[in-house]
């Protein structure tokens, strides 16, 4: 099946050009103004919502400042992105740091500079947190073992998935949390990544709703993110509402990829094609800069940065030493020449946040397009930072 492009905004576009004249490719480019339509969105279908941004989506320091100046909170999965929270500006009330592994110096590194609230994610991580950090507030993750519909890698919900409690471990869990002096301030589900089906969130809701008839009340339910980009928000809000107010708790989320992903785009240069038995278009962005499509089978649709009537189908194959350096497949473009620009698009998210120094390659520089101008949130790695931790 062949993909063809999809657009770009028309400012945002002549901004990219006039960004590549300026910088070295590949570089990575945030859209401000989109981020905020998708932030006021939410906003809309989940209004008396704490909206806890994941901090793993999109790490830089200049998207977390604008957040935190909107009264969005953030949520963590390492001591680092506490860190980070915090040189942003967050209080440790607006931070919540979850993850299946919180090792004691951890826990202790955090004691001292500062405690977030934490989500506990199994019966250990219980135990160490009640030793260690014993006034913690704290959230107890479920399992809720459903038939989550989305790549492996993402469906964390699934009962044979690595995160949480499962629903029958709860009350067990929550005497043992009772009995120490933590202060537990609800429960916690996370479907998964890139959900489309509103199937998947109301079955969760559903063992949310037992839960917390049966172990309840509780201050704070907490429904997770992974909201699929095509995702019918307005309904599923309504009923995220209706079922923290019976149960008379705030409603928390915590979306990443809904908030930031179409904001972004790789923006890499045409250096030749070449033809096998396949045709290939050569690109300077691979996967050091760009994991998902070789991680997780991710399509990213593109739109080229030039006009040529001519047209092709290419297979866009990076610079490394791996067959799986491609970052799509069977696409339709004009006939590049060399140097022309491609914008590799929905690349917000768990992009730039996942490039690597693979073959000793710099991480790219990142740009935040304002509406009023660029912003370089994060410089291009300079040659000497992949030694300078050597000896």
């Amino acid at each position: 099946m062949s993909q063809s492009y999809t657009a770009l905004r028309p400012e945002f576009k002549e901004a990219l050009l006039e960004a590549a004249s300026q910088f070295e490719t590949p570089f990575y480019a945030y859209d401000w103004p989109t981020i905020q339509e998708r932030l006021e969105r939410l906003q809309k279908a989940f209004p008396q919502t704490e909206i806890f941004y994941a901090i793993k989506a999109n790490p830089r320091l200049g998207l977390l400042k604008r957040f935190l100046e909107r009264g969005v909170f953030v949520e963590a999965v390492s001591l680092g992105e506490v860190l980070r929270a915090y040189q942003a500006g967050f209080r440790r009330n607006e931070v919540l740091l979850n993850g299946p592994v919180k090792t004691p110096a951890m826990l202790e590194a955090l004691n001292r500079i500062g405690l977030p609230m934490l989500g506990l994610d199994s019966l250990a991580d219980l135990e160490r947190a009640s030793r260690l950090l014993p006034r913690a507030r704290v959230l107890l993750r479920v399992n809720p073992d459903l038939p989550i519909v989305t790549h492996d890698h993402l469906a964390t919900g699934r009962g044979e998935s690595k995160f949480g409690i499962l629903p029958e471990e709860v009350g067990p869990a929550l005497e043992l949390a009772r009995r120490s002096r933590l202060e537990v301030l609800g429960l916690h589900i996370h479907l998964g990544s890139a959900l489309e089906h509103p199937e998947d969130y109301q079955a969760g809701y559903r063992v949310m709703d037992g839960l917390y008839r049966t172990h309840g009340p509780f201050e704070v339910m907490n429904l997770g993110g992974g909201f699929g980009l095509g995702l019918d928000l307005g309904a599923l809000g309504a009923q995220a509402a209706a079922l923290a107010h019976k149960h008379g708790a705030e409603l928390w989320i915590e979306p990443g990829r809904y908030l930031v992903a179409e904001a972004g785009v790789l923006v890499t240069r045409c250096w030749g094609t070449k033809r096998t038995r396949r045709n290939y278009l050569l690109i300077d962005a691979g996967m050091s800069q760009l994991i998902r499509p070789m991680l997780y089978g991710a399509i990213h649709p593109v739109e080229p940065l030039y006009h040529n009537p001519r047209q092709a189908t290419y297979d866009l194959a990076g610079p490394a030493c791996e067959s799986g350096d491609v970052l799509a497949r069977d696409i339709t473009l004009p006939e590049p020449r060399e140097g022309d620009l491609l914008a590799i698009l929905q690349a917000g998210a768990y992009a730039g946040s996942m490039s690597s120094n693979y073959l000793d390659t710099p991480r790219p520089l990142e740009l935040l397009w304002t509406g009023q101008g660029w912003e370089v949130i994060r410089r291009r790695q300079s040659w000497e930072a992949l030694l300078e931790d050597e000896l």
